[in-house]
């Protein structure tokens, strides 16, 4: 769908559902978790920050399909809040906590990548691309390793960081494969 294609879809009501309101306030934590990440001695701070924005991550989905309020709105924003509160962690990390800066290029490469390719499909396709099982197995993993390098470091994180490389090494290929999938069917009237 093209972008004001896709805007004429979003109904204002739907910023009043509830699993709506979670990903706005994780939109709303990422600046302030950010902000708290790069301070060494605001590192409980960081951490529950963290910790809450993730949680609304975790929640929203579920609440939004139990609700039946999945929405244009959530599938355009959820994945955004996701890749700025992830993506920035891993870049402060890096810089602060010893997160290894190749995690940190192949995190950006990958989400840079989705990103592109969810705007191809927008704008060629008429729909918004659903996570892919293996995207939302790596999210959950990589957030546990982001709670564990702020909470102690390498010596807790790297192991969860490694393990969280399988599910992200996959979703490339998952999310890749319904890419061309995608492209391949006819385009929408």
């Amino acid at each position: 769908m093209r972008l004001p294609t896709l805007w004429n879809q979003i109904e204002p009501h739907e910023l009043l559902y509830p699993s709506n309101l979670l990903t706005l306030l994780r939109l709303l934590l990422v600046a302030p978790t950010l902000i708290q990440l790069r301070r060494p001695e605001r590192r409980r701070t960081a951490l529950v920050y963290l910790a809450l924005a993730m949680l609304t991550d975790a929640l929203d989905g579920p609440l939004a399909r139990a609700r039946g309020e999945v929405s244009p709105l959530g599938e355009l924003l959820d994945p955004i809040a996701d890749k700025l509160l992830l993506d920035g962690a891993a870049i402060i990390l890096a810089q602060t906590r010893g997160f290894p800066w190749w995690a940190t290029g192949l995190i950006l490469f990958r989400d840079l990548g989705i990103l592109a390719a969810a705007l191809v499909v927008i704008s060629r396709r008429d729909q918004i691309t659903p996570a892919a099982s293996t995207g939302k197995l790596t999210t959950a993993l990589l957030t546990l390793a982001a709670l564990l390098y702020v909470a102690d470091g390498p010596r807790t994180g790297k192991p969860i960081l490694y393990l969280a490389m399988v599910p992200f090494g996959l979703s490339f290929v998952q999310y890749g494969w319904h890419f061309i999938r995608v492209m391949r069917r006819k385009p929408r009237p």
